[in-house]
């Protein structure tokens, strides 16, 4: 289901993207329906896929929006510009990612997460260091929680990616 969300998504928020209306709906043959409307903030757009198996949703956000969806173990990181996010749910998972750059080391964003995870009770899943770009995970085995982090440095500043998700039991 999620995949079918995702699939579509970059289509149905172009299309939402234009004109007065504030949603779009697209019903295909056999009844599942695929629908785009406006967030919360500005620049968020809603899409939601639903068959006879469930629904799942996904919230896209703007430049400079860290995603709501975002669980509290996964705050944004200080003084990180935002340059894209998302963040979907269905009845199996929820989760999301956002990309940032600072002018902070690839180190020192690994090590705020890091930091962050073992507050919440993530276990550490694994640390990679490839040239200078820096990987890290956790996970919550009792809680489905997980958290990774990759960051690297580019053009002068680190770019980086946190990807958050919660699996449901």
């Amino acid at each position: 289901m999620f995949k079918q969300v995702t699939g579509f998504a970059a289509l149905l928020a172009l299309a939402a993207c234009g004109g007065e209306k504030a949603e779009r709906t697209i019903t295909t043959s056999d009844g599942s329906t695929l629908s785009v409307k406006k967030g919360d903030r500005a620049g968020e757009a809603k899409i939601t896929a639903t068959n006879a198996e469930g629904s799942a949703t996904m919230t896209t956000g703007g430049a400079g929006q860290w995603p709501t969806a975002a669980a509290g173990y996964v705050p944004p990181y200080p003084g990180g510009v935002v340059t894209a996010s998302f963040a979907g749910s269905s009845k199996e998972a929820s989760g999301g990612m956002v990309t940032f750059t600072t002018s902070d080391s690839p180190d020192k964003v690994v090590e705020f997460y890091k930091a962050q995870a073992a507050s919440a009770g993530l276990g550490d899943v694994s640390n990679i260091d490839i040239n200078g770009a820096k990987i890290f995970a956790a996970k919550d085995k009792a809680t489905g929680r997980s958290v990774s982090i990759q960051a690297t440095v580019s053009e002068g500043r680190t770019s980086a990616a946190v990807t958050f998700g919660t699996d449901k039991k």
